[in-house]
């Protein structure tokens, strides 16, 4: 996960086995400059489809679906999160900055993701 995530400091399986439903994992997350602990579970996993996860110990609650879709080129990989408020962390009025500036990076590390994934194909 730290290898193609800019944002993720730490990331670490502290139960179960990885990408078992169930499985839980600690790490420290960037989001707007500061770092912020999460525990999340894995959810549910069908393998080549989706994978499932949300925070059990977050201070923003969140769910995330990664999604793998076959297309004529390779594998189309969507991301969805949806997230509570981030008024305890940041302020109420930051929610959607705060938001924009994740999205970013997001965006940002599922195509460093893609670049890493290709050049390994070409290799």
């Amino acid at each position: 996960m730290t290898l193609y995530m800019t944002n993720v400091i730490t990331y670490e399986l502290i139960s179960g086995e990885p990408g078992e439903v169930g499985s839980l994992v600690h790490g420290v997350v960037k989001v707007a400059g500061r770092q912020l602990p999460i525990t999340e579970e894995t959810t549910g996993v069908e393998q080549d489809r989706y994978l499932r996860r949300r925070g059990t110990d977050s201070p923003v609650p969140y769910e995330t679906e990664t999604r793998f879709d076959p297309t004529e080129r390779g594998t189309r990989v969507t991301f969805h999160q949806e997230s509570g408020s981030l008024g305890g962390v940041f302020g109420t009025l930051t929610d959607t900055l705060v938001a924009k500036l994740y999205a970013r990076d997001v965006r940002s590390n599922l195509e460093h993701a893609k670049a890493l994934l290709e050049s390994e194909a070409t290799s």
